[in-house]
């Protein structure tokens, strides 16, 4: 069945596979349930599949399958024989979860240079030199000074066309409206969005650290504002997920502009360095107090932004006893991880710990597209693209975890965030009349029932019409419609 965007046409996959699996349950045999239900995920796994880039038909099964754990966990008699099933629909939403990411990442990339890095929002940098430069032999660029009434006009529609921050925003707004469309669930879309957000943070930082010619006062300025520009963006759209815990009545979660400060915190830290250390001179103090305020950065990536950087003619460097201190940091750094793992065999025994009771999705077994890392500059440690954690690991701290960044200089945008499902709780609130029972017209709108113009398709096809959507198929078929 192909996305319909009619709100009674939307959950019509998941409405006849419930109620088709309730007449086996509850008026046929056992084995007619499972041969429903397993040709039931055959078929979507099938088009998940062959659609893995169409985050409108992603986005339509993702809900459909949401919908159909929670139907069947609704159901008194269903949630007992139908465990095994309720964990492929977790595993599937999770594979979808993934492709919907990546597809994300995939269309953001491919204008996040130029519209994050490149893009000046700040005129009037032009004429700026920079020591080590040769610059006698090139034609000295005259910037003429644009008069009051055209430096607060409009921008013109040549302008308006050319890449800039606003193309980002306008990917993560296309992304959210499909999301919502589609009415995935709200825990799961403010996930989606955190995911991105991180991703987009650690690429922005990665490619200002494997490039010279970003690690320069002026364009770290110019950056920053183009970064403000996604923070606006999440404070435009922020929501809230409808995520309730030990039975409290009020949502709890991380909203988008909490991921987006959390996300990007790194890059805009890392900016902020950028643009004050070469006026720090002597100053001991203003050094320590700007440390403490850059928390999300280690000492080695402090140096590497002052060994590399691209200084203006007539600007001062990090001084010498500044470097020293942060030499003395890193240092310290990496005596108490070695005691760390000193204390390691001494800690008890991890795997003694019980794994979560409750079904965790895994991970897809199709590999992505890695990203090009042949842009980084060489001498610089590329980070390995490490497989998420599984979720028993992610419920025990590692001892050898330090509570700074990771040794490496550069972040893992591929690494995927922890992740989970909405909760049967969640689903009730969300898919139901909510606390109180007030909002009966949601209510109505999630009771599983089909469209009589979905129904007539059924009878035609019965009746032997020829040109019927389902003609004489079968459960057993191996196609899907």
């Amino acid at each position: 069945m192909t996305p319909q965007r009619s709100p009674s046409q939307k959950p019509v996959p998941a409405n006849i596979i419930f109620l088709s699996a309730r007449y086996a349950h509850y008026h046929a045999n056992p084995e007619l349930l499972a041969a429903l239900l397993s040709t039931a995920k055959d078929k979507i796994y099938s088009v998940i599949d062959r659609y893995q880039r169409d985050m409108t038909i992603l986005a339509f099964w993702m809900s459909n399958a949401t919908l159909l754990l929670h139907y069947l966990k609704k159901d008194a008699g269903l949630v007992e024989v139908t465990t095994a099933f309720q964990l492929q629909m977790a595993e599937l939403i999770h594979e979808i979860y993934i492709l919907v990411v990546r597809d994300a990442e995939r269309r953001m990339d491919k204008v996040l240079g130029a519209a994050m890095l490149d893009h000046e929002t700040i005129p009037g940098f032009e004429d700026i030199h920079f020591q080590n430069e040769w610059n006698f032999l090139r034609k000295k660029s005259t910037v003429k000074e644009e008069p009051i009434e055209k430096r607060f006009r409009p921008p013109s529609p040549k302008r308006r066309a050319q890449v800039s921050p606003r193309n980002m925003t306008s990917l993560l707004s296309s992304t959210l409206f499909v999301l919502d469309l589609y009415d995935i669930h709200s825990v799961i879309t403010s996930q989606i969005i955190a995911q991105l957000l991180f991703w987009l943070g650690a690429e922005i930082f990665n490619r200002i650290m494997s490039n010279k010619r970003y690690l320069a006062r002026t364009k770290a300025m110019q950056i920053r504002m183009n970064v403000s520009i996604l923070e606006d963006w999440a404070r435009v759209n922020n929501r809230h997920p409808e995520h309730y815990e030990s039975g409290s009545m009020t949502s709890i979660g991380e909203t988008i502009v909490d991921a987006a400060r959390r996300h990007l915190a790194p890059v805009v830290q890392l900016l902020q360095w950028l643009q004050c250390f070469s006026s720090f001179g002597e100053d001991h103090q203003a050094l320590v107090g700007t440390l403490q305020q850059l928390p999300q950065l280690t000492p080695q990536q402090l140096m590497h932004a002052v060994k590399h950087y691209r200084a203006e003619v007539g600007e001062k460097g990090l001084s010498k006893s500044a470097m020293k201190y942060l030499i003395g940091l890193q240092r310290e750094n990496a005596d108490r991880k070695a005691k760390m793992r000193k204390a390691i065999p001494s800690s008890p025994n991890l795997t003694d710990v019980q794994a979560p009771s409750t079904p965790v999705p895994s991970t897809p077994s199709k590999p992505f597209e890695g990203k090009d890392q042949s842009k980084a500059t060489d001498g610089i440690d590329q980070p390995s693209q490490v497989a998420p954690p599984t979720p028993s690991a992610q419920l025990v701290p590692d001892p050898t975890e330090d509570a700074d960044a990771p040794e490496n200089i550069l972040m893992q945008p591929a690494l995927l965030l922890p992740s989970s499902l909405p909760t049967s709780t969640d689903m009730l609130v969300s898919y139901g009349a909510g606390f109180g029972g007030l909002n009966k017209e949601r209510e109505r709108k999630y009771i599983p029932t089909v469209p009589p113009e979905f129904l007539a398709k059924l009878d035609a096809g019965s009746r032997g019409g020829g040109n019927a959507t389902y003609g004489s198929t079968r459960w057993s078929d191996e196609e899907a419609q």
